[in-house]
Parts: structure tokens; sequence; C-alpha cells
């Protein structure tokens, strides 16, 4: 079953201008959109830096960027809206790995049996291996938090907030 990590924007920081917001506009959507749309960008960007503010512990893997791989976990990031558009919610996509990668953990020893192919392809030592199956010894995998809210964002996302506030009274003729 694959986990899903969501990062609500709707956080406390927020639900006091959020609250202004629904009082005066009459269509949040397009804020809350804006909001989605900036957290996931800020999110993806946590994976090109390697972590923010703080960088992830390096990866094992030789050249490789730590948690980027085939890309899947960062293409995965998208926001929705709530029903009424009065929230959103950024998330990954199912990966299976997504929670343990943002949240750290062991990972137990087991078998793996080919099921797609009719062999299992890894490298060891630069030398290529075909078997039926293999036994993975388990792992222990450090937290590597990239659904992280910035301090710019905060920003950002009170900044949009206000506009749709201020847009809001000007159509109202509240403000000129």
């Amino acid at each position: 079953m694959a986990d899903f990590i969501n990062a609500d924007v709707k956080i406390d920081k927020f639900n006091e201008i959020i609250d202004i917001a629904k009082r005066t506009a009459s269509d949040l959507k397009p804020a809350m959109a804006a909001i989605g749309n900036l957290v996931a960008k800020s999110v993806k960007q946590n994976f090109r830096e390697g972590g923010r503010p703080v960088r992830w512990p390096s990866s094992k893997k030789p050249k490789g960027k730590t948690l980027v791989g085939t890309g899947a976990l960062m293409k995965g990031i998208h926001y929705e809206l709530d029903s009424d558009g009065n929230a959103v919610t950024v998330m990954t996509g199912p990966q299976k790995y997504a929670h343990i990668h943002q949240f750290g953990g062991s990972i137990p020893a087991h078998d793996i049996v080919a099921k797609n192919r009719r062999a299992l392809r890894f490298t060891v030592g630069g030398t290529v291996f075909y078997r039926k199956s293999a036994h993975h010894p388990g792992a222990n995998i450090p937290a590597r938090p990239y659904m992280l809210l910035q301090e710019e964002d905060e920003t950002k996302i009170k900044d949009i907030l206000a506009n749709r506030i201020v847009d809001e009274m000007k159509k109202k003729g509240g403000l000129k």
C-alpha cells in the first residue's frame, strides 16, 4: 500500500488571515491555487537543492543525488483544493517510499523475487548479476524531510492572501 505525505498549508499561523480572507473574499480558489502552486514548487526546489534549509544526509549511491533517482518522488508532488476552495493540501504521489524518506526508519531484512521479469538485475562492485531472487539485508534510512514550508514561502503565502483581500475590497468599493 502506498503512503501519501500531506502538507496542509492551512496551518495555525495562517488561520487568522485565512479567516479574514474568507469573510472578505467571495472566492478564495484563485488564492488557494496560487498557494498550492507556490508550496509545490518550493517542495520540488528542496529536491533540487538536496534539502533546505539543512542539507540531507548523503546517499550511499555513487554519483547519485539524494532522493532524486528516477525523479518519481519529486514529480509526484502536487496540490489539491478542497471542494469549496477554502483549503489546499500539498502532497506526494502514491510512491510507497515517500513516508520513510520524509520521516526516516528501518527496512527489515526481506527476500526480493522477480515478478515482472524473468530475473532481477543488480550491480555489486561494478559486476552485473542476474538472479531470480535476492536477499535484502535491511537498511536504516535517515530522515530527509522534503515536505517543508520555507520561511520565504510563509511571507509569500501571507502576501497572496493579503492581495486577495485587497482585490476583493477594491471590487466591492471599499478601497481605491
